[in-house]
């Protein structure tokens, strides 16, 4: 796992002082090592954590056709040194690095189609760089370009100069979804590679927009229960480092209990660990210690309080590096740090499975009126959609916006891009459940990998999510309704039935998954109210023009609900336009 930067174009003279400052600013990336180098087109850099190929995966790497940079794992290395072989290519599959630079010696762009596993990467072929990342987008990255010259990094902060500014259209999809989602980020002129695209620079062609392995489509009768426990099964294995000290976090739910489960019968021994949230309709800690006991796996329970969150959030919004969705991230971040204090450098995720599968309440709504058994506690959500077609229904559930917090000037200066959610929900193809999915992918989950990515990297963690596995990924753009939605309403159906054999009796009951949930409506009623009053209506945060002082003083003096994140993200925007918009550091 590792940081990477590039400067493409313009002055070599300053290249290389410009990309040791990049380098510096994620050095928590890749703490092992650091290496630059100048390729045909581009000076390119690297720092490095170490997990496998020591000396062999130093870079940048220079191969027979150019130089590479690297950031990720690639989990299918063995069926690459055989394919190279094949085509006599020589190389010990030690480094994953080495295995992409020949594969991409090989095959060009297209390279980037055989690799299994999280991704983001860099190549200066002598006439241009060409970047990519992993189909859904685990791995970031960022680039500029302007006036012939270009600039990447794993991280925005690398790329961003003295005067900044939000960009406007992205800050109006951040007010629809608490996301800025699409190639374009929060500051003006910083774009992101997209999930499985492919971008040139200094150009900015985007070669390529999407992966071939989220094209939906018509549902695949070979995709049974037995089918996907085997990709299932193989996802998990590939994911475990051979000869590495592993973590996974164990919420107690089905895809966290599922890795879990998957890697001890693999013949891993992994630690798992569990954030405690000890507050009513938070605390999932009984599900997780069943499921750690009858797995034979260590438990750590990682206390995540209110003061921990408090002290915590000027760094997350720092790591983050733009607004994200919910207020997980604190607890995310409180659990990492504990899982790096204990000595381990890979944690395994569940990460993904609702995405992929349907396992969010909202999938039900999508098609039903009336909550299923099990369901009941969302019968509000279900209210809000009757009556609502397909397409309007699934932007509605994840509409997140809090209209009544901002001005009315703000809002009609940053309409919500309704069409373009929409127009996702379409590309989704077959039924509406497919389309929620690709709804799924294309936003929320993004949101999650941003989240993952920061959190597990500020503390030089490698989180590998075995649930994003590109086979898995093809199996789920090929799934019918019945596969996601069971006709009794039970969400993830295939994939439950597939892990059954491994889930303890206490998780595959389990109808009231949770997320990482915290108690913010009590923490902003109560220990968080000052902290909050002191940011949002600071005459600072009146300049700005974009909050209604008088609506956020109503809804602090209102009883609210404790999964309400209005306020939270109003609060999480302020002090992000605070860190990067009015500083320069």
């Amino acid at each position: 796992m590792c940081g990477i930067a590039g400067l493409v174009g313009g002055d070599p003279r300053d290249a290389r002082a410009r990309l040791g400052g990049m380098l510096e600013r994620m050095v928590q990336r890749g703490p092992d090592g650091r290496g630059e180098a100048a390729g045909g087109s581009a000076y390119l850099g690297c720092v490095r954590l170490t997990i496998r190929g020591g000396d062999a995966g130093h870079q940048p790497l220079r191969t027979r056709t150019g130089l590479l940079v690297f950031n990720g794992e690639i989990y299918n290395v063995p069926e690459l040194v055989k394919e190279l072989d094949y085509h006599g290519v020589k190389v010990d599959g030690a480094s994953d690095t080495q295995v992409v630079g020949a594969l991409i010696d090989l095959h060009g762009p297209g390279a980037v189609h055989r690799l299994n596993g999280m991704y983001a990467l860099a190549f200066d072929d002598g006439r241009r760089v060409w970047m990519a990342r992993d189909p859904v987008g685990q791995k970031p990255l960022y680039y500029t370009c302007r006036d012939g010259e270009g600039a990447f990094a794993s991280t925005i902060g690398g790329l961003l100069g003295g005067r900044r500014s939000v960009h406007g259209p992205a800050l109006a999809r951040w007010l629809l979804m608490h996301y800025a989602w699409g190639t374009e980020t929060l500051f003006t002129g910083v774009l992101r590679v997209p999930p499985g695209g492919i971008v040139e620079l200094p150009s900015g062609r985007v070669v390529q927009a999407a992966d071939a392995a989220l094209r939906f489509g018509a549902p695949n009768p070979a995709h049974t229960e037995e089918r996907l426990r085997k990709v299932l099964e193989r996802a998990v294995r590939d994911a475990l480092p051979a000869g590495e000290r592993c973590a996974v976090t164990l919420s107690g739910g089905v895809d966290s209990t599922l890795v879990a489960a998957l890697a001890a019968a693999a013949g891993a021994r992994p630690t798992a660990f569990h954030g405690h949230v000890a507050a009513e309709g938070c605390d999932e800690s009984g599900y997780a210690r069943a499921a750690a006991k009858e797995l034979g796996l260590p438990l750590t329970e990682v206390p995540v309080t209110e003061r921990a969150c408090r002290e915590a959030l000027p760094a997350v919004v720092r790591a983050l590096e733009e607004p994200v969705a919910g207020p997980g991230s604190l607890a995310q971040w409180v659990v990492a740090r504990s899982i790096a204090e204990h000595g381990t450098r890979i944690v395994l995720s569940g990460c993904g499975g609702d995405e992929l599968f349907g396992g969010y309440a909202r999938a039900a709504a999508l098609t039903r009126d009336e909550p299923p058994p099990g369901l009941e506690a969302y019968a509000p959500l279900f209210e809000r959609v009757r009556g609502l077609a397909p397409g309007r229904r699934a932007l509605a559930l994840l509409d997140r916006r809090n209209a009544e917090l901002y001005t009315q000037d703000f809002l009609e200066a940053h309409p919500a891009p309704l069409d373009a959610v929409l127009q996702e929900f379409e590309l989704g193809g077959p039924d509406p459940l497919a389309g929620a999915a690709r709804l799924e992918l294309a936003i929320t989950l993004p949101a999650l990998l941003q989240v993952e990515d920061r959190v597990t990297m500020a503390f030089s963690l490698e989180g590998r999510l075995p649930l994003l596995d590109r086979r898995l990924l093809r199996v789920a753009a090929r799934l019918g309704p019945e596969a996601r939605v069971a006709p009794d309403g039970t969400l993830k159906a295939l994939l439950r039935r597939a892990a059954a054999p491994y889930l303890p009796a206490s998780v595959a009951a389990r109808r009231d998954k949770l997320g990482f949930t915290l108690p913010l409506g009590e923490w902003l009623r109560g220990p968080w109210r000052e902290l909050v009053r002191d940011v949002l209506l600071d005459p600072r945060t009146r300049q700005r023009g974009i909050l209604d002082a008088a609506a956020v003083e109503a809804t602090l003096a209102a009883p609210s609900c404790p999964y309400n994140r209005g306020l939270w993200s109003a609060l999480f925007l302020e002090l992000w336009h605070r860190t990067f918009i009015d500083s320069t550091d």
